[in-house]
């Protein structure tokens, strides 16, 4: 009678039945967690194309050179039409060329009273284009965390994106990918004198504030959703300068309200009851959980650096084509059975192991990629071929030190040649898996794609390897495995 190591039946049933609560969300339309999503490339989506305001985008640009010299040269300055006038007097004096150059401004009127400043053409340009790439990166992480991954999305032109959605449109998305997103905090005022009212429709809600806010999403560092008493807030933290700003304005203005104003729009104007020393608060506003969620994506993300709005919106299929999917469905699985045909006439009983053993590693490989939400891409699709080539070399490494073995006359040739083939397995998987975990790391697209499966892939075919194939070699007795030498 063979003995086997009970841990094995028991890891490989606790494998199998997790493998079926895995798999099964996939199957469920409803549900959008823990399930493989698929790429651009297998099954299409929506293509966007945005538009940054290069208009505001300038004035806030202006704004900010105008901001810089008030407050570092103590120079006045107002903006109308896109320039900057000053009065001269005699802080004009430090306006030279090599400061003009570096704020980007020429030159362009000088009378004994006036100077009429624009902004340098290349500069803007540069400028414009730098915001562009950083619009990219923000819209990617708000798409990121609404769980679309392997997006595509690039920089088209001056101050155009195209964007790429795989799978069906959520309105949220572009909800999300529209909004600006510049967070103010404004304190109460009494007074007419630089103020605005702000109102909220929604709630019927109003205030008066100063016009400047007193801090902005700049400092913002994360925010998430929370629930207040069941309903859903939005919790925000601020850095640590932020927070040092956030203590100082709370502890001076106890009692009055503090609007919390998003885009222009009020969100709630709650009364400051004590210090907020830490730089954590919440934002509440008589939310749903998608609006609450949303909103923390968006702050979380980063505000754009100017205004955007979708110029274009298409539905685009499958790069590979419907029917260059379905080949390739057809083709890997008749792969995948001359393969079996194959283990099975040359290996026999032990040919059979290995088509199990195929089998498992692919229902792992697919249990783990569900649990990661990770999406299967064409190059994934490579990655998971590659993996079942690994699972049958590993399944021929094994045998053939098993036959070997028993032609040498080793004692119990099977443990034996399993435990001496496992080592090069191993060692062979690991420098793979190395190599995967680099694609991974600085990789992008497609690449992460194919490093995902792969990665996942590896760990997969050295679990079943090492649980259920030396499993099956345990229970079946030498002469009816097939690799007994005759």
């Amino acid at each position: 009678m063979y003995i086997f190591k009970k841990w094995r039946l028991w890891t490989a049933l606790i494998i199998f039945i997790f493998c079926i609560f895995a798999i099964k969300p996939n199957f469920d339309n409803s549900n959008k967690l823990n399930k493989i999503n698929y790429g651009l490339d297998i099954q299409g989506g929506y293509s966007f194309l945005l538009e940054l305001s290069e208009k505001t985008f300038e004035s806030n640009l202006l704004l900010k050179i105008a901001s810089e010299l008030e407050m570092s040269h103590s120079i006045n300055s107002k903006i109308i039409d896109n320039y900057i006038l000053i009065e001269t007097n005699e802080n004009t004096s430090k306006l030279n060329n090599q400061l003009l150059q570096i704020l980007g401004l020429v030159l362009e009127d000088k009378s004994d009273s006036l100077l009429t400043l624009k902004l340098n053409e290349q500069y803007l340009k540069k400028s414009i284009s730098d915001m562009t790439l950083n619009a990219v990166e923000i819209i990617r992480n708000r798409v990121d965390f609404l769980g679309n991954k392997e997006l595509s999305i690039q920089k088209t032109g001056l101050n155009k994106i195209l964007l790429e959605i795989p799978g069906n449109l959520d309105n949220s998305v572009k909800d999300i990918i529209s909004k600006t997103a510049k967070l103010s905090f404004h304190i109460e005022k009494n007074s007419y004198v630089d103020t605005m009212l702000l109102e909220n429709f929604e709630s019927g809600e109003s205030v008066r504030v100063s016009k400047r806010p007193s801090i902005t999403g700049d400092y913002l560092q994360d925010a998430s959703l929370k629930y207040d008493n069941n309903s859903p807030v939005v919790s925000f933290s601020l850095n640590k300068s932020g927070a040092e700003i956030f203590s100082d304005l709370t502890s001076r203005n106890i009692g009055k309200r503090i609007a919390i104003v998003l885009d222009g729009s009020l969100i709630s104007a709650p009364v400051v009851r004590d210090t907020i020393p830490n730089g954590n608060g919440t934002i509440s506003g008589n939310f749903t959980n998608e609006e609450a969620n949303n909103l923390a994506i968006i702050l979380k993300s980063g505000s754009l650096p100017t205004d955007i709005k979708i110029i274009q919106e298409k539905q685009v299929g499958p790069s590979l084509g419907k029917e260059g999917v379905s080949k390739g469905i057809y083709a890997s699985l008749i792969a995948l059975v001359a393969i079996t045909i194959f283990m099975i006439i040359y290996y026999r009983v032990s040919g059979l192991f290995t088509a199990i053993s195929i089998i498992s590693c692919l229902l792992l490989l697919f249990s783990l990629m569900s649990i990661m939400n990770a999406t299967l891409t064409l190059p994934g699709v490579i990655g998971i071929v590659l993996t079942i080539g690994m699972c049958v070399d590993a399944n021929v490494l094994v045998y053939e030190r098993i036959k070997e073995n028993f032609k040498n006359k080793i004692e119990d040739p099977k443990n034996s040649g399993f435990n001496s083939a496992f080592i090069t397995i191993l060692d062979s998987n690991l420098t793979t898996l190395f190599a995967a975990i680099f694609l991974f790391a600085f990789g992008f697209g497609p690449i992460r794609g194919f490093s995902i499966s792969l990665i996942i892939g590896i760990f997969s075919s050295l679990i079943v390897t090492y649980v259920i194939l030396k499993f099956f070699l345990e229970i079946i007795p030498l002469n009816k495995t097939g690799l007994k030498l005759k």
